[in-house]
């Protein structure tokens, strides 16, 4: 029989601060569901990451349950799993109301066996008859120790055609420019799967899927598929990316015979044109600086597109932050940018002697020099350049405590704070600073 359903990965609506990018999101995500639609797919997989955090604020909910009833109403189901960024400790997720008001069917569903091995179940899909399920993600990772528990063998041996859904990065397939993110052998993965509709990262796996024509044959050594993020949630994805997409998979499939054709068309998400420049200030006074980037500008056809600038280069003389990204997004908006974001991370002067470490040491040897450093260049009343160290020391031990499974937010927050306040010997008056 022929198949079609629609992968979608990495949503995280919300993500921006930046109002206008948010909506820009928004708008992404109302654009899938009405392709979805127009492409009647049988039914929809989203591989975590729907929301930016746990909990997101009431717009980010309301534009969820809207766009996926529209799905709903087409009697087409929407499989899925939660994300890190999904994901709750404490089971506070709003994917939850989403499951309760069947927008959402959770494919992670599972039990602990007697010897504490992780029992995954089944999803049917009425329509095509496909077997779904799924391992949702965890802060940091960990749901690495949660597939090395996985009871594989039910998974394995379920006759029919079947999708597995992750939310974790295969170390055989990362690629280099994400070499320091965590992730899994391809050996803890249930075998006997036509499809691994996989998310997390933020870029097409395989990468051909946003070249050419965009579209790919799904075949034993290649049915792991990452569609990448739906709107870049970043600068660097902006600039490098410049826009996000979803994939649309169809074919042939015969359960009888355990026969799939599967072939995928990538499709692009473009609500806005990203202008993406890079200006390069090297050997130039602050001045000449801003002369250049003002004549950069002035050749721009900015009108309704988002716009990038990433600023380079060390400053013979004048400081960096004399180059002011807000009076830059100001004449961009100006020329009729519907937004500008400015990044300086690479722009120095020479007048500023940047901090540095000897290579061939370990992390700790390099934070401990880092730290010794800045607290030498640093003057605070009242503290000691040793006392600054120590303090320094305290407040990332204290931002390095994780959340324990179980623990309210509102009990973890309140204990980070009274760390903080310990370390900088304060006082909390009342029940509130």
């Amino acid at each position: 029989m022929d198949v079609k359903f629609a992968h979608l990965s990495d949503c995280h609506l919300g993500a921006w601060r930046n109002e206008v990018l948010n909506q820009m999101g928004y708008e992404a995500f109302e654009q899938t569901i009405n392709t979805i639609l127009e492409e009647e797919v049988d039914f929809v997989v989203i591989s975590g990451d729907l929301f930016d955090i746990s909990n997101p604020k009431v717009d980010v909910i309301d534009l969820a349950v809207r766009e996926l009833k529209k799905l709903r109403d087409k009697n087409i189901p929407v499989y899925g799993i939660m994300g890190s960024h999904d994901f709750s400790p404490s089971d506070n997720s709003m994917i939850r109301p989403l499951i309760s008001a069947g927008l959402f069917i959770d494919l992670s569903k599972g039990e602990l066996t007697d010897n504490k091995q992780l029992k995954l179940h089944f999803f049917q899909d009425e329509k095509t008859g496909i077997k779904l399920t799924g391992l949702r993600a965890r802060k940091r990772s960990l749901e690495i120790e949660d597939y090395k528990r996985l009871l594989r063998e039910n998974l394995e041996d379920e006759t029919g055609i079947k999708i597995f859904v992750l939310h974790t990065m295969m170390s055989e397939l990362k690629p280099v420019e994400f070499k320091e993110m965590e992730s899994a052998p391809k050996s803890l993965l249930p075998q006997n799967f036509a499809y691994y509709a996989g998310g997390h990262l933020h870029k097409t796996v395989p990468e051909e899927l946003r070249e050419g024509d965009g579209t790919f044959v799904v075949d034993q050594k290649n049915n792991i598929i990452y569609p990448g993020s739906l709107y870049p949630t970043n600068f660097r994805e902006l600039e490098k990316y410049r826009y996000g997409g979803f994939c649309i998979v169809s074919g042939d499939i015969n359960a009888e015979s355990q026969s799939v054709k599967l072939t995928i068309k990538y499709i692009p998400i473009k609500p806005r044109e990203i202008l993406t420049l890079v200006i390069d200030c090297a050997n130039k006074t602050a001045i000449e600086a801003l002369d250049l980037i003002a004549q950069k500008i002035s050749g721009l056809d900015a009108e309704g597109k988002i716009v990038t600038i990433r600023i380079i280069g060390s400053l013979t003389s004048g400081r960096a932050y004399e180059i002011k990204s807000s009076e830059i997004a100001e004449q961009l908006k100006n020329k009729g940018a519907l937004d500008a974001l400015i990044n300086k991370n690479a722009l120095t002067s020479k007048e500023y002697a940047p901090v540095s470490v000897a290579v061939g040491k370990t992390n700790e040897e390099i934070e401990e020099a880092l730290i010794h450093e800045h607290a030498e260049k640093t003057t605070m009343k009242k503290t000691s350049k040793k006392d600054m160290e120590n303090k320094i020391h305290r407040i990332l031990g204290v931002l390095g405590t994780d959340r324990e499974e179980g623990t309210q937010v509102r009990e973890y927050n309140e204990e980070l704070l009274n760390q903080f306040l310990e370390i900088f010997d304060l006082t909390k008056k009342g029940k509130s600073l």
